[in-house]
């Protein structure tokens, strides 16, 4: 490309272009003393994928009786000091499993209208609430080592009986906890898809995972297992959506830093690795 071509749009372009191109090769041969072809397309999945794998050589950092503690300690977050919003006690839905399959479908609009408290709290409840209290509380999706390392957020855009703005879910007391003060819609422009801001849900859920809390059993593959947790809670927040005759889609393209930063995080202990937007059918 010449230095006297003028700065067309056209020329812009092709610039950008060169230089993702050029990045792209230099991250993907940083791979290489670690034995990940420069070809391959997706080197840091691959190596992960392969320091992941578990074997007869694998052995864990903790011991037991450290495991044992872990697993009863409750040690989930907890914002202490927050102002509280107990949440009703969720009425169960009237639809069969098989009737909120079959209605289940990824909805990108939503009707401008506010949905209830009570909904709400279904969701929390059936997505990821405690379902057993016991020494260890078992939850509505299963958990590596009943660690549940998956922590709830909600951001409420428009919801009846709550005030707009970021709230952490408390699973044990089902109460949510004030994380932020309220910013509307406009707290989701920097990180959701221009499409999904723009469609006007009633509520966003943010699910993140808090490192610390599995890896120290798990070690690498502990991350492979909080995504499958994850996974799960998402499926339960879409299918009880659908059975109290809600739209929802779950978002997992989002700008990371951005999320990150409006829930106030430190990606290097916890963050965000999924999301489930909901609202009114249009």
């Amino acid at each position: 490309m010449s230095e006297d071509e003028p700065w067309t749009a056209d020329r812009l372009g092709r610039a950008l272009q060169d230089r993702k191109k050029r990045l792209e090769a230099e991250r993907r041969a940083a791979f290489l003393p670690l034995g990940i072809d420069a070809e391959c397309r997706w080197p840091a999945s691959r190596l992960f994928h392969r320091h992941s794998m578990l074997g007869p050589a694998w052995t864990p950092i903790l011991t037991a009786d450290e495991v044992e503690a872990l697993t009863l300690d409750r040690g989930y977050k907890r914002y202490p000091g927050a102002d509280r919003v107990a949440l009703p006690r969720p009425a169960a839905p009237n639809a069969t499993l098989e009737d909120a399959i079959a209605s289940r479908h990824s909805e990108r609009s939503f009707a401008d209208r506010p949905v209830s408290l009570d909904a709400v709290a279904t969701l929390m409840r059936l997505g990821a609430g405690v379902t057993a209290d016991q020494e260890v509380p078992r939850r509505a999706a299963p958990s590596p080592g009943a660690l549940y390392p998956v922590e709830t957020y909600v951001f409420a855009l428009s919801v009846n009986d709550l005030a707009p703005g970021l709230y952490h879910y408390d699973a044990l007391d089902h109460a949510f906890e004030t994380v932020a003060a309220p910013r509307g819609r406009e707290a989701t422009r920097a990180f959701l898809p221009s499409d999904l801001h723009r469609a006007g849900p009633a509520l966003l859920i943010a699910l993140t995972v808090a490192f610390p809390r599995v890896q120290m059993k798990y070690l690498e593959r502990g991350y492979r297992f909080a995504l499958l947790e994850a996974g799960h809670i998402g499926q339960n927040l879409v299918l009880a959506a659908a059975a109290l005759d809600l739209a929802a889609v779950p978002v997992g393209g989002f700008w990371d830093e951005p999320f990150n930063d409006a829930l106030g995080l430190d990606p290097d202990e916890e963050a965000v690795v999924y999301a489930v937007i909901v609202g009114h059918r249009p």
